[in-house]
């Protein structure tokens, strides 16, 4: 995609994902991003990298990734080490280089990081990954984050809850389910 066309595109909820891969500019392999911490795993990248690696499943969980709660969902991120540290390196960073760069999580691919676009990526990514709309806990947990953090189009709270009683009655804790 040429640098005249990125700047037409505005990034929303909605942006296809094959927008958002045309977003991303090329991965340098320097190991910035993975250096401090390691991309969110779907189940699908899940399946797929342990496939390629020829290990099952489960044992590809136990033995590289470890749950965290994002939103109030559980997620898998790659364990990090972290040498005495409050953050560490990517598991899979070797030597500066993803040793699953060829099959790395979409979180990853999709270059959530090292360019103009990576903050709006990221939320993208979000939104349509990690966010469960149907979850008020979920709901009031993005409503911490955008207390001190922008989102792009279709991430505020009455865009994603349009009725706006509904939204007020999750904020307020009277809608718990």
């Amino acid at each position: 995609m040429e640098k005249e066309e990125l700047k037409s595109i505005m990034i929303t909820k909605k942006t296809p994902l094959s927008y958002i891969k045309k977003l991303k500019i090329g991965c340098e392999k320097c190991g910035h991003c993975c250096s401090f911490d390691s991309g969110i795993f779907l189940e699908s990248d899940i399946k797929r990298i342990a496939d390629k690696k020829g290990v099952p499943v489960d044992d590809f969980k136990k033995r590289f990734l470890e749950e965290k709660q994002i939103l109030n969902k559980n997620v898998h991120k790659a364990k990090l080490k972290k040498e005495g540290k409050p953050f560490g390196k990517c598991v899979f960073l070797q030597n500066k280089e993803c040793s699953i760069h060829d099959v790395k999580p979409l979180h990853c691919e999709i270059g959530s990081g090292c360019h103009e676009y990576g903050q709006q990526i990221n939320i993208w990514f979000m939104l349509n990954h990690v966010l469960d709309e149907s979850d008020p806990q979920a709901i009031r947990d993005w409503s911490v984050y955008l207390q001190s953090r922008s989102t792009i189009p279709g991430g505020e709270l009455h865009e994603l809850i349009k009725n706006k009683e509904k939204l007020a009655q999750i904020l307020s804790y009277d809608l718990l389910r």
